[in-house]
């Protein structure tokens, strides 16, 4: 999983979507050479939604479940079709399950405290969110002294400030409704999908956007 984010270092989530604009949002992922990708779980029909990408993408996408809070959601999130879990806070049942059935876990801390007893779970990648409020320089100075862990920044992460937060030292960033406007996804309009993630992309390697 580690090595996943570090190859791809942008993390789409989708959240609160129907299958059919989540297949196009997909497509529109795949074309811009984003593999790796999370579906939340807090929604009544994430997991139909979940099942279903994964079983058009999943053999060319890694598809993981966001927001897994309790130990059944971790198996039926296994069971149709999720090669990883992530989630806002820290569970230590769903870690446990996570080991058991030998998918990845990320969960998700804020303090030194929680980020700590995060890595001593075993998580080798470590969700800090919400980062909105605190910004990179929480990153950089938690990193000062937790300097073994890895971390992935989530919550209001987006093209004007994802650098900062990799010169922190983050391994990678979660993106969710900054990837993309509404409208686009309602008029199926393509070309502004690829336009903004191509934006990311070119951020990304330092590249004019």
């Amino acid at each position: 999983m580690l090595d996943l984010i570090n190859e791809n270092k942008i993390m789409p989530i989708l959240r609160g979507v129907e299958k059919d604009d989540a297949l196009f949002i997909v497509e529109c992922l795949q074309e811009a050479n984003m593999n790796v990708l999370e579906i939340s779980l807090n929604q009544p029909n994430s997991l139909e939604v979940l099942e279903y990408i994964a079983a058009r993408f999943g053999k060319e996408m890694k598809i993981g479940a966001g927001t897994v809070l309790t130990e059944k959601m971790a198996y039926d999130a296994k069971d149709v079709g999720a090669t990883f879990f992530l989630s806002p806070n820290i569970s230590e049942s769903v870690a446990k399950v996570s080991k058991s059935i030998e998918i990845p876990y990320i969960p998700g801390a804020l303090t030194p405290t929680e980020i700590q007893f995060a890595s001593e779970l075993g998580a080798e990648l470590i969700k800090v969110f919400p980062v909105r409020q605190l910004g990179a320089t929480y990153i950089k100075d938690v990193l000062a002294s937790l300097n073994k862990v890895n971390l992935l920044a989530v919550g209001g992460v987006d093209f004007n400030n994802m650098q900062t937060f990799f010169a922190a030292g983050v391994k990678g960033i979660g993106v969710g409704s900054n990837l993309y406007e509404k409208e686009w996804i309602e008029k199926r309009d393509k070309k502004k999908m690829l336009n903004r993630l191509n934006e990311y992309q070119k951020v990304l390697k330092g590249e004019d956007r």
